[in-house]
């Protein structure tokens, strides 16, 4: 079956083959026996139906993805609907935060599809044995990242170390709120104990509120040894129209090279 997949926005994570579509059909496009427009974001909603009619000239159209149907329960299928190297052994997170648009319980896969890039909801809330799975299917990758993103509660000197045996390009960790900083700065100590340094070492910082405390958290996850990289908060609707000066400011600080010249 030949299959398109649509993508309202285009992501560093998006498949880039050339069944991968991220705009309306034009004359040239080809017919396809479906089309599955598939949708990341809540705020893409609108657009994934506008596309949707686009596309029903090109065959069958349909619509879905984490923003429409929640998150699956299905296992992760390599390449499709992300980049390949991109692989999620598990899906949901217990945690219930009410910040966080993962809205189901965990659950854990035997069966995944190798890949050097974990995006799992919370890779860390995993049982010990799925974890151990995980390690042993890593010990074949190289330039390993975690770009799901590490719980900082749940580091510890066990897992710093099982971390130290794999071929590791970066980690990311989380500080959105001032809170955050004394459990960063603890989980970053353990990981550079183990032997990680801030090359490794990257922190997503949500922004978007108060300038002066966002500046603050900014060079305090420098200090604690992370690259901070800056990101401004979005609603439910993406309906925050920010100033061009936030908009600048997010763009300063999610440049490493930017950010280590101004911490000198």
């Amino acid at each position: 079956m030949k299959i398109a997949r649509v993508f309202p926005t285009k992501t560093s994570m998006s498949p880039d083959d050339k069944d991968a579509y991220f705009d309306e059909p034009d004359l040239f496009t080809p017919i396809y026996d479906e089309i599955h427009i598939s949708t990341t974001f809540t705020w893409d909603i609108k657009k994934a139906h506008r596309l949707a009619s686009a596309w029903r000239t090109k065959g069958k159209v349909k619509i879905g993805g984490v923003a429409i149907d929640g998150e699956s329960e299905q296992p992760f299928k390599i390449g499709i609907y992300l980049k390949n190297g991109i692989t999620i052994t598990s899906r949901g997170c217990p945690n219930n935060c009410s910040f966080c648009m993962v809205r189901r319980g965990l659950i854990e896969f035997d069966d995944f599809p190798e890949g050097n890039i974990i995006q799992d909801n919370n890779i860390l809330a995993c049982s010990d044995k799925h974890w151990r799975l995980v390690m042993d299917m890593l010990k074949k990758q190289k330039a390993i990242e975690f770009k799901g993103g590490l719980e900082k509660y749940r580091i510890t000197p066990r897992i710093a170390e099982d971390l130290r045996g794999l071929r590791i390009k970066s980690l990311w960790l989380a500080c959105d709120t001032p809170n955050a900083i004394e459990p960063l700065r603890k989980a970053v100590a353990i990981l550079q104990k183990a032997g990680f340094k801030r090359d490794n070492l990257y922190c997503f910082v949500l922004i978007g509120d108060n300038a002066r405390e966002n500046i603050h958290r900014l060079k305090e996850v420098w200090r604690i040894g992370c690259k901070p990289f800056a990101q401004l908060f979005k609603n439910k609707e993406n309906s925050i129209n920010y100033s061009k000066a936030w908009k600048r400011f997010q763009r300063r600080w999610s440049r490493p090279a930017i950010t280590r010249s101004r911490m000198k």
